[in-house]
């Protein structure tokens, strides 16, 4: 028989598993780090780390967890519920890729530490495929868009042509008519807003 049969033994207590919150803040404490080191602000900083943990919220699980179908039900929260802009969201995508760039890259160990601790890595979730494409060559909502010269050409002729038309119709306003289309064209030249003339 056993020594220590019917003894009162005491064995080691639990090992906790690892936290997983933990572990997601020295990520994302090392890439906050990574970005100051790159000079940029802290504010930019502060505002990329938000937009993951915002992502997180949503999704409800770790970036590591994450899947392409978890990127697209948020931007399409974004975008659709909550109705933000176009460029808001294409901010949003960039600063979540930039996070898996980084928690994905060799250069650092954190996806061999995520697969040992986990059981799973970091994989990228934002790709050509569901990313936000620019509409056009400049950042503006589609709505708004600066003049071709062709159209600022029909503009300018159009805004001659006003005065005249207003004369030839026996009416009142030509003069009105003419400073118009002076102050257009002074606006146009010397690059003034509306409210500088």
């Amino acid at each position: 028989m056993d020594a220590t049969m019917g003894q009162l033994v005491y064995l080691p207590a639990g090992v906790a598993g690892p936290d997983p919150d933990a572990f997601l803040g020295d990520v994302l404490t090392g890439w906050r780090r990574a970005q100051l080191a790159q000079n940029f602000s802290p504010d930019t900083a502060r505002r990329r780390v938000a937009s993951v943990l915002r992502m997180g919220d949503f999704v409800g699980s770790y970036p590591w967890q994450w899947t392409a179908a978890d990127a697209d039900d948020f931007f399409g929260h974004l975008r659709g519920v909550r109705n933000l802009a176009h460029t808001t969201v294409r901010a949003y995508q960039t600063d979540v890729k930039l996070f898996l760039d980084y928690a994905t890259d060799p250069a650092y160990d954190w996806n061999e530490h995520c697969g040992r601790l986990f059981g799973t890595v970091f994989s990228q979730v934002i790709t050509e495929f569901n990313r936000a494409r620019h509409v056009q060559a400049d950042d503006a909502r589609p709505l708004k868009r600066p003049f071709t010269p062709t159209e600022l050409q029909q503009f300018f002729d159009l805004a001659d042509l006003e005065p005249e038309r207003i004369l030839n119709a026996g009416r009142k306003g030509a003069l009105a008519a003419w400073r118009d289309a002076v102050a257009f064209k002074t606006l146009y030249g010397w690059g003034l807003r509306r409210n500088e003339v």
